[in-house]
């Protein structure tokens, strides 16, 4: 795993990637893909505020419960949850009240 406070954010942020290196890209006849992980966020931390400019990101939460701010709305997440944010939208997730462990896949699109 590696520990890291994700994109400028309060305390520590724990990811496992898939891959080295955590990118694998398609051919050219595939999706092309970026980012499969399983991340987890403790209590009192948060992922920090940030855009991506060329992928999708999907969350599917595997436990915990916390507040996900995609373009300035707040909405709670919890266990079962998938949550998508498009190209180009800010998002963080704050609030965590029960530590949140979640998949991470970051997709390009065509």
């Amino acid at each position: 795993k590696q520990k890291f406070s994700g994109h400028g954010g309060v305390g520590i942020m724990k990811i496992r990637f898939a891959f080295t290196g955590h990118q694998h890209y398609g051919n050219d006849n595939d999706a092309k893909w970026n980012c499969f992980a399983i991340a987890e966020i403790p209590v009192g931390s948060t992922a920090g505020k940030h855009k991506h400019e060329n992928t999708d990101e999907i969350f599917y939460i595997l436990e915990g419960k916390a507040t996900i701010i995609i373009d300035s709305k707040k909405s709670k997440i919890r266990k079962g949850d998938i949550i998508l944010t498009k190209i180009g939208s800010t998002h963080d997730i704050v609030g965590v009240k029960k530590k949140l462990k979640f998949i991470v896949i970051e997709i390009f699109r065509k």
